[in-house]
């Protein structure tokens, strides 16, 4: 009995430190300015509608591409079904994006790291789509406010976290993603920021139903084998 029970003991160990690894999703293309946008999921997350606004012009250098941002990791983690993006807005010094998806799948939480020299993203996350023009382009539309955080290259704080908000299904983000707003002053570049997804309630994996009976069963096993000690 005593090999069994350090058989299953072994097993469960296994199967939870396997179903805890991120799992990579297919990397979806690039996002282009003025271009249609793709649409893909990730784990219960399903991302669509980016819209890439107030490009600047050659970045990357001279005759690179007019706005071009690059989502170069994705991946999820099975057990809480938080997913992972990891974008390349490809900035060099004093340029700077605007960039705008929806999130659907049920979203609780956001947090934001960001690489590069010089370099800073902020992010708002709306119930209601965002508008791109006139007075009130780039804000959530009144109480549609989900969460606000920023944060810039070399944060010894990072990642930055949103404060929870309800499970909402969809979401609307917008990214101020740019460079050269601080010292010295036109210089800087940002190749690489990551965000993560909090999701909120979800429907439980067969890694996770396995974990559970598994567990059942080796509490059935310990109580059979008390019953007849």
């Amino acid at each position: 009995m005593k090999k069994v029970l350090v058989l299953l003991a072994a097993t469960l160990l296994s199967l939870a430190i396997a179903s805890a690894n991120p799992i990579s999703c297919s990397t979806p293309p690039s996002v282009y300015y003025g271009q249609s946008s793709p649409t893909f999921t990730c784990g219960t997350l399903t991302f669509s509608n980016f819209d890439l606004v107030s490009a600047t012009p050659n970045e990357g250098g001279p005759g690179g591409n007019v706005g071009r941002v690059d989502i170069i990791a994705l991946s999820y983690d099975s057990v809480t079904g938080e997913v992972d993006m990891t974008l390349n807005p490809n900035l060099l010094a004093a340029q700077d994006d605007a960039l705008l998806f929806e999130v659907t799948g049920g979203v609780t939480q956001l947090d934001l790291a960001v690489g590069g020299s010089n370099a800073t993203v902020t992010e708002r996350a709306c119930s209601s789509p965002i508008p791109t023009a006139g007075n009130a382009a780039f804000l959530c539309p009144s109480g549609t406010k989900l969460g606000q955080i920023s944060d810039f290259s070399n944060d010894p704080a990072a990642p930055v976290f949103s404060k929870t908000f309800p499970v909402t299904s969809p979401i609307y983000i917008y990214k101020d993603i740019g460079t050269g707003n601080g010292n010295p002053v036109g210089s800087g570049h940002l190749s690489e920021f990551t965000e993560s997804f909090e999701v909120g309630s979800r429907t439980p994996e067969p890694i996770s139903l396995l974990l559970l009976g598994s567990g059942l069963l080796g509490l059935g096993l310990l109580r059979r084998r008390v019953h007849k000690g």
